[in-house]
Order: C-alpha cells, then sequence, then structure tokens
C-alpha cells in the first residue's frame, strides 16, 4: 500500500509542478506576468487537459520529442521527454484558455 501511496504523491507533485511551470510560462507569454503558484498551478492543469486534447486531435504524438534531441545534442542533458511533452502541451492550453478568456473578457477586474 505504501508503493502505490508513494507514487501517487510522486504523481500529484509532478502534475502541480507542470501546472505551476506552465501556467508561469502562458501567464508571462500572454500578460507578461505571474498569477502566482496556486492559479498558475490551476491554469498549468486545465491546459494540459486542453492542450492534450488538441494534441490528441491533431495526431501528434510527443510534441517535447525533438526539444529533448536539441537539448541533448547541443548541451549532452538528457531529458525525459515526457515531462517536456506534459509542458509543451499544457503551456499551449494554457496560452489558448488565457487567449480565449481576454477575447470573451474574463477574468478582467472592474474598477470602480
Amino acid at each position: 500500500m505504501e508503493g502505490i501511496l508513494e507514487g501517487d504523491i510522486l504523481k500529484w507533485a509532478v502534475m502541480i509542478l507542470v501546472g505551476a511551470l506552465s501556467g508561469s510560462l502562458a501567464a508571462r507569454i500572454i500578460k507578461g506576468d505571474s498569477f502566482g503558484f496556486a492559479i498558475n498551478a490551476i491554469l498549468g492543469i486545465a491546459g494540459a487537459i486542453v492542450g492534450g486534447f488538441i494534441f490528441d486531435l491533431l495526431n501528434f504524438d510527443s510534441p517535447g520529442a525533438g526539444i529533448v534531441k536539441v537539448v541533448d545534442d547541443q548541451f549532452g542533458v538528457t531529458l525525459p521527454q515526457n515531462i517536456v511533452g506534459m509542458i509543451i502541451s499544457a503551456t499551449v492550453g494554457s496560452i489558448i484558455i488565457l487567449f480565449l478568456s481576454n477575447v470573451l473578457g474574463l477574468g478582467k477586474r472592474r474598477r470602480s
């Protein structure tokens, strides 16, 4: 039971950290600033769902494969392909979410 629980905790930690990184990247690309760790993580996790759906729809296998190869060739650093792919697809999905929320006028604070 402990092995299962430890594996689940690791999966949750990776999901939250990848979400926070992806949400932060998307926020900086779209709005030029970050939202903070918690909102970035939520945005990144939602972005992973959207990005995963879009990459599956377009039949892209692993969006990180090319980047992993370039980094390995140029710098001799081997990155885990699945993590890079998750970051890329979650960031793309997060950018789409932020773009659509800007187009629809959602999330803007009204000042009185």
